[in-house]
């Protein structure tokens, strides 16, 4: 009398096989509807799961919660963010030619994509709480410290605090970023000649003499 053929072991519910690529998987989703969506409400636990292919007691085996994966998730936004900061700044040792990339950087970020740009900057993926392991809540802020610093040395600013020089450039991109991403309607060929006015009036307060051509 022919056995039966034994049955495959069965994997247990919410526990994959591959955890860190099925891990990292579930961030990248989310912050994939989370930029679709423009919405973090509308980024479910549901919507999730569909567009990886896994179960919700999955999730569950990595975050307590969805809003804790929705911190990740924006976590991982702000450092996709930051390389493309430290890639503008890369071209270039002069400290505040390294500013002024970085302020284009910060809107070609934020006009390419306007949908996560808002939820990471100005909705927050979780209202009231900021992402979750991150040491400089300016997200790049000590960055730009460190060039208006290298510009003070340099003396291409003038010496004071460079917390407040880099807050008040920092402040005026992501004004006009914002005041764009919040306002479409509004002619999309002024802002960065609004910006590269406003950064140049500002940087001639803080003590810089642009260099005339030819000179």
């Amino acid at each position: 009398m022919t056995r039966p053929a034994a049955a495959a072991p069965r994997r247990a519910v919410g526990r994959p096989s591959n955890g860190e690529d099925l891990r990292a998987a579930l961030v990248a989703a989310t912050l994939r509807l989370l930029e679709q969506t423009g919405d973090p409400a509308a980024v479910t636990v549901v919507a999730i799961v569909a567009a990886v292919g896994c179960t919700p007691p999955t999730l569950y085996n990595y975050w307590p919660s969805r809003e804790h994966l929705l911190r990740e998730a924006s976590v991982e936004g702000f450092a996709q963010f930051r390389r493309s900061q430290a890639q503008a700044a890369s071209t270039t040792t002069d400290p505040v030619d390294r500013i002024l990339r970085r302020g284009e950087a910060y809107l070609d970020f934020a006009f390419a994509r306007p949908s996560l740009f808002r939820v990471l900057f100005l909705d927050r993926p979780v209202p009231g709480h900021p992402p979750a392991d991150v040491e400089d809540p300016g997200q790049g802020l000590a960055e730009l410290v460190a060039d208006v610093s290298a510009a003070m040395a340099a003396g291409q600013l003038a010496p004071q605090d460079p917390l407040s020089v880099a807050v008040g450039l920092w402040a005026c991109v992501h004004g006009i970023a914002a005041l764009w991403v919040a306002t479409p309607e509004l002619p999309h060929a002024l802002a960065r000649p609004i910006a590269a006015r406003q950064t140049a009036a500002l940087l001639t307060g803080y003590g810089h003499t642009p260099t005339r051509t030819g000179e």
